[in-house]
């Protein structure tokens, strides 16, 4: 099972790449060949991906005040 969740849209971050995708294995084996095929595709598509917007919801979820 994946399962792809986006913080986008409640943070007003759009266009940061602000999410999860999480992937249900049934047995360590395949959680770790679907590990490797992640890597080499995130690998070719983002090699260094922007900072900027995991940091303001980092801010934003460890600050009892703005959560």
């Amino acid at each position: 099972m994946v399962i792809a969740q986006s913080f986008a849209k409640n943070m007003g971050l759009y266009g940061e790449r602000i999410g999860c995708l999480h992937f249900v294995c049934s047995d360590k084996g395949i959680a770790d060949r679907v590990l490797a095929h992640v890597k080499i595709i995130v690998r070719s598509m983002i090699s260094s991906p922007p900072k900027h917007g995991a940091r303001v919801v980092e801010l934003i979820l460890n600050d009892p005040d703005m959560r």
